[in-house]
């Protein structure tokens, strides 16, 4: 099933808490996510029927024409398979047989979120996981798995893309075992 998202991220947690509660007090939608992300931020992923979401964002879009609410970053995705949203900050569990692995690093986590329904609808790779929030500077690391040769051509087609919240791209061909079993994101 295809889901509709809004993602909000906050530079500050008390418009955060004062956005989910409007949210929850006036909108039909599901809450995905709802965290602290690091000092400082927070980020609110609500879903729901494409004119519930639409609805909501044109109200966020309201709200960042005040001046107390101009700091919020927010994304709709539109079309995102609900095993996708599934994947946000899934402990990771590797196949029997990694063939090739690729990891996508982001400075924001919306970015991440994002890319990685982009590789889940334009790539023969799965993705493991998606971390949200990682570190002091919230970011966002999609894992994938595949062939060799898929997760190349998926790494240099996001590379392509000349998003700016980029930082990384890296695949390990044919990864170890011991890697694999110490391996912790």
């Amino acid at each position: 099933m295809k889901k509709s998202l809004v993602l909000l991220e906050f530079k500050n947690i008390s418009t955060g808490f004062l956005v989910f509660d409007e949210i929850t007090k006036n909108f039909n939608v599901d809450i995905e996510v709802s965290k602290l992300l690091c000092p400082g931020r927070y980020m609110i992923i609500c879903s729901g029927n494409q004119g519930e979401i639409e609805s909501l964002r044109r109200h966020i879009l309201y709200l960042k024409e005040q001046e107390e609410y101009k700091y919020i970053t927010e994304r709709l995705v539109s079309g995102v398979d609900a095993d996708l949203v599934k994947k946000l900050n899934k402990t990771i569990k590797f196949p029997e047989r990694v063939r090739s692995l690729g990891m996508l690093e982001f400075s924001n986590t919306v970015q991440a979120i994002e890319t990685a329904d982009f590789i889940e609808d334009e790539s023969p790779v799965e993705v493991l996981t998606i971390k949200i929030g990682i570190g002091m500077c919230n970011k966002g690391v999609v894992l994938f798995e595949g062939d060799t040769s898929a997760v190349k051509n998926t790494v240099v087609k996001v590379q392509n893309l000349k998003i700016k919240e980029l930082i990384a791209a890296t695949n390990i061909n044919s990864p170890n075992e011991d890697f694999l079993s110490n391996f912790h994101l």
